[in-house]
């Protein structure tokens, strides 16, 4: 009796407060908003805890199991909300249902074929008008909203026509296939009408709304971003109007932190080839032979490297004794006598230390091999040693440094 008394109980609560209800879940996103007029519907739905939230600060939301149930009754009023011609007809249709199925009960043929032509006609206005509604979008997207001049009404009407997107999306999902089964029965003409027409023109209806959706938003996006550069333009436009000497730079659009190298950098080279049974592409390659730059003649350089060696492989267990690498030795030394401090407070250039190998190798590999030999040191032991980079702007590219010496020291050392 308890469980029943508290049923009861409810649906009067839901009874008694149903307009402010129905009010919440229309209008305002299934919110109550915490004022006082709204105390007592607030305390009702507390006690029968049909209501919740986080934050004392939020307003209270409906429960998802009572939303799911105004979902059910209120499907018509959310078909009215969505078009109003296209509810028109569904009341009228519906209506024709049921006086053909009482046609059907009594056998009276001539009502029951007069019937079904009225439900195919008033059926194929609702199908013509999901289509009209569905299809005028497209009109918007070809025009871009181009007949608006103002660029802020273009946004606002783009806005609009998205809200009423919207709708048209609430009264697709109005149509529940369920129900319509329901509703056809056992009948084969309205079976064929209300689960096979209806819900293809729905489904395509859908893929049409859904892509004229997204490319409005894309729109959207697109005509805010020209707003916000027609503002951009607009004041500097007011600013040459006031400060006749105003000179802009690339701080002023919103790159105080760029790098200067990135508006210095030159064009790195590139191989084109041009078409050459082409006359024009003739003529542009003629004038940009005659522009090109031209690189400075380089001696040629002694790499001085020596040929490989045979390498003979241990046989039966020969252990064969691998020369050391002279080069590598020397980088060794170099550097382990700077961790361990043999230069004092000085330092030592990485060219000086070259000459005094007498190893036949280009400077440009000892820099390099000297750099690889830190980097695959112990961070203990790379603390121990400071690296100084000597570089000159490059011959061809003027912004790119070319590495020409080292300085080796270490910082510990006072």
């Amino acid at each position: 009796m308890a469980r029943s008394h508290d049923a009861h109980s409810t649906l009067r609560a839901l009874a008694t407060y149903g307009e402010a209800i129905l009010e919440a879940h229309l209008s305002n996103g299934n919110r109550i908003p915490d004022a006082d007029e709204n105390l007592g519907l607030i305390e009702t739905l507390e006690h029968h805890r049909l209501v919740w939230r986080i934050g004392e600060s939020e307003d209270l939301q409906l429960k998802k199991v009572l939303v799911q149930f105004l979902d059910h009754i209120t499907e018509s009023d959310r078909r009215r909300f969505a078009s109003e011609q296209v509810d028109a007809l569904w009341r009228q249709l519906n209506e024709l249902f049921d006086e053909y199925k009482a046609a059907k009960q009594k056998s009276a043929l001539s009502d029951i074929e007069r019937l079904e032509g009225e439900i195919k006609e008033c059926l194929a206005d609702v199908i013509e008008d999901i289509r009209s509604a569905t299809d005028a979008f497209s009109s918007y997207i070809n025009t871009g909203f181009t007949y608006i001049t103002d660029l802020e009404l273009r946004i606002r009407k783009n806005e609009q026509v998205i809200e009423r997107a919207g709708r048209l999306i609430t009264l697709f999902d109005s149509f529940r296939i369920r129900e319509l089964a329901d509703q056809a029965g056992s009948d084969a003409f309205l079976k064929r009408l209300l689960l096979k027409h209806l819900p293809a023109t729905l489904e395509e209806c859908q893929k049409n709304l859904s892509y004229a959706l997204n490319q409005l938003r894309i729109l959207l996006v697109r005509m805010r971003e020209d707003q916000r550069l027609s503002r951009l333009i607009g004041a500097f436009e007011a600013h040459f109007v006031t400060h006749r000497g105003f000179v802009p730079s690339i701080d002023h659009l919103d790159l105080e932190a760029c790098p200067p190298e990135l508006n210095t950098v030159s064009p790195f080279l590139m191989r084109s080839f041009g078409d050459i049974y082409d006359p024009a592409d003739g003529l542009e390659l003629i004038e940009l032979a005659a522009s090109a730059r031209t690189l400075p003649p380089e001696a040629p350089v002694n790499t001085g490297a020596r040929a490989v060696e045979a390498v003979d492989f241990d046989i039966d267990g020969e252990t064969i004794q691998e020369e050391e690498d002279p080069v590598d030795s020397a980088i060794e030394e170099l550097i382990q006598t700077v961790i361990e401090g043999g230069l004092g407070r000085g330092e030592l250039r990485a060219s000086e230390a070259l000459a005094a190998t007498g190893l036949e190798i280009d400077r440009a590999s000892w820099l390099q091999a000297i750099v690889s030999e830190v980097e695959t040191l112990s961070r203990n032991d790379q603390q121990y040693i400071e690296l100084t980079y000597h570089q000159e702007p490059d011959a061809v590219f003027p912004d790119n440094l070319y590495v020409y010496d080292l300085t080796l020291r270490n910082p510990h050392v006072r």
